[in-house]
């Protein structure tokens, strides 16, 4: 099976593909984030994946949305090659975190998920809508990463807190920052691609805050590894935000957005609301409780291992069944 994205981050995709023994391949150049010249990074992705379907010729296939263009082609394929297409469905792609393009083209993921095996979703919410459209829903959060760090270290003078952030419109990152200003003695980290950070943002960071840019591979290992604690915070209820699901398989202690699907997944973390005194309050906390949360986060991280188990094994089985608009039982995991 083969896992196309065309995203700028391509963990998910590969970390998913190698747990079912497959193969993933994201299509996306840095070199165009200008919002005018998108529609060229479009087709050339589209170029890239039709090729690559046609020389592969995977016996299955899951595609990301959004964009949800590469659903569009490897339902295609799917059709030419009857072989089964699932479609992984961000809570973006469902016109929520600001996305207003995918707001527009909801009755296309509605008419995709309608005729896709099944649509891979983060949270039930999000599942009962593509019931509603005449989908095959299923709950499938984020497989293990392929690097692993050591355990937290006890804190030193100046603990280090890793904020993950692409600078989305969902992420809070401002008022992060207004967090790090009651917060002087602790230092902030904040990552994202820094063409797309808010204006005006960089100018007026407190000396507690440095931004480390886009960090792929082994430089964002070393930043997980190097971090004391990670926030991962959201404004969107029903995202579940990757890096908590990073934070816990790495066991650092974890501050994250107070929303019922998040304390759902993410029990033993630190929940706060999207405000800076809260924020600055959750970091504090992790902090002041960073030996015991270290001491838990063997059992978060058994507890997120079963989930995955459960959900991988019910996507394996989607994927063994039938092609594409075949009639197909699924259960959503837990």
């Amino acid at each position: 099976m083969t896992f196309i994205a065309w995203t700028p981050v391509s963990g998910r995709s590969a970390e998913i593909a190698e747990a079912l023994d497959g193969e993933a391949r994201c299509f996306y150049t840095f070199r165009i984030v200008r919002k005018p010249l998108v529609p060229l990074r479009y087709g050339w992705s589209a170029l890239g994946t039709a090729s690559y379907l046609a020389r592969r010729r995977p016996r299955a296939v899951i595609a990301s949305n959004p964009p949800i263009f590469p659903g569009l082609i490897a339902l295609l394929y799917a059709k030419l090659a009857r072989v089964p297409i699932v479609l992984d469905s961000h809570t973006g792609s469902f016109g929520l975190k600001g996305d207003r393009v995918s707001r527009l083209l909801l009755p296309a993921h509605a008419w995709l998920a309608r005729r896709a095996t099944a649509t891979l979703v983060a949270a039930d919410e999000l599942a009962e809508r593509v019931r509603e459209w005449g989908g095959r829903p299923q709950v499938v959060h984020e497989a293990p990463p392929h690097w692993e760090v050591a355990p937290p270290a006890p804190l030193g003078e100046r603990p280090i807190v890793l904020v993950v952030s692409t600078f989305d419109h969902d992420e809070a990152v401002e008022h992060v920052v207004e967090a790090a200003r009651l917060v002087s003695e602790i230092q902030f980290r904040l990552t994202g691609d820094l063409r797309k950070c808010p204006p005006g943002l960089y100018e007026s960071l407190p000396p507690n805050v440095e931004l480390v840019g886009f960090l792929r591979g082994d430089d964002y290992v070393r930043a997980v590894a190097s971090a004391d604690v990670v926030v991962a915070l959201t404004t969107e209820p029903q995202s579940v935000v990757r890096a908590g699901y990073e934070a816990v398989y790495s066991q650092r202690p974890l501050v994250v957005s107070d929303w019922p699907v998040l304390r759902e997944v993410f029990p033993h973390a630190v929940h706060v609301e999207n405000e800076p005194d809260a924020i600055a309050s959750g970091v504090r906390a992790a902090i002041a409780r960073h030996a015991e949360l270290a001491e838990t986060a063997p059992l978060a991280l058994e507890l997120q291992r079963r989930r995955w188990d459960c959900q991988l094994a019910t996507l394996k089985a989607t994927l063994a069944s039938r092609p594409a608009d075949a009639p197909i039982a699924v259960r959503t995991p837990v």
